[in-house]
């Protein structure tokens, strides 16, 4: 972790939410969580993070959302005893990690695990866990559902195995302690990857366009990185047993599934922008990589 860190103030971040209990609530366990990492050796080494936290930590995006999304960064085979490693790990650190942060009147503890997809662990060739980790405000109703395993009140913690990752960046959360995550070209191809995914695996992901249209909004980049998203990208694909070709993000069953489900947007963000335009957008900086070099 030699490089350079972006320096990310998560506290901010949570007290923006300050006059809506329900997200304040979630993003104190989130930072909870994410320091619990930060702080456990076996586990700030190997784990990079993505998806929508990653956005509106380091990009501002506005866009809520309840899940923390890792991958990670070796290509380790995991096998039987990796779901209950990584859950002893993260549980045993997060009393620390709240102590650490001053949260004393917050609860959080590993409630569930699933492993993915099931039955065919540690074969599968894309395995996954998904953890729940309730949180509970402590000495409330919360606390005693969360101490029976019931809770409520759950962050889903997800964990991917075996993903394409070209570049990483690191993250300081707090003084000396880091996070990787995702670079900027790879969490482009990543959501363009999802976006062409989505008939294979029949998902309907309208969080990608929105992701996507947020991102290149006003960027500006130059050849060498157009280059290296491209790259990513196929290999993210290739990994993924998808087809990205310069046409492929035309196909209608694309566009149609990302539409899906777009004006339920609204519940996240309040006002969304028009759908077409954003896909447009995400489109016409698709089809501009520099493609005539790798097909």
């Amino acid at each position: 972790m030699s490089q350079l860190a972006i320096k990310i103030n998560i506290a901010e971040w949570v007290e923006v939410a300050q006059t809506d209990e329900t997200t304040y609530r979630q993003r104190q366990a989130t930072e909870i969580i994410l320091h619990a990492i930060a702080i456990t050796p076996a586990l700030n080494d190997r784990l990079c993070l993505k998806g929508g936290i990653l956005m509106g930590l380091v990009y501002r995006s506005p866009r809520q959302t309840g899940d923390i999304d890792f991958s990670v960064l070796t290509n380790e085979s995991p096998d039987e005893s990796t779901p209950d490693t990584f859950r002893n790990l993260i549980n045993s650190a997060l009393p620390r990690a709240a102590a650490n942060l001053g949260y004393v009147d917050m609860v959080t503890r590993f409630q569930s695990m699933k492993v993915l997809p099931p039955n065919r662990y540690p074969n599968a060739r894309f395995p996954a866990l998904k953890l729940n980790i309730a949180y509970a405000k402590r000495g409330s109703y919360q606390e005693k559902r969360l101490l029976e395993g019931n809770a409520a009140n759950i962050i889903r913690l997800d964990i991917s195995f075996k993903e394409e990752i070209s570049e990483i960046q690191v993250l300081e959360i707090a003084d000396g302690e880091l996070l990787l995550a995702y670079s900027l070209n790879d969490l482009i191809a990543e959501k363009y990857r999802a976006m062409l995914q989505q008939a294979l695996r029949n998902r309907h992901r309208r969080q990608d366009v929105y992701d996507l249209n947020f991102l290149i909004l006003d960027l500006e980049l130059d050849d060498d990185a157009k280059t290296k998203i491209l790259e990513t990208l196929l290999k993210k694909c290739q990994a993924r047993d998808t087809i990205a070709s310069p046409g492929s993000i035309n196909d209608p069953d694309v566009r149609n599934r990302s539409r899906s489900e777009w004006n339920t947007l609204k519940l996240e963000i309040g006002e969304i922008p028009d759908f077409d335009s954003c896909f447009e957008r995400i489109a016409t900086f698709y089809s501009r990589l520099p493609w005539s070099d790798k097909v």
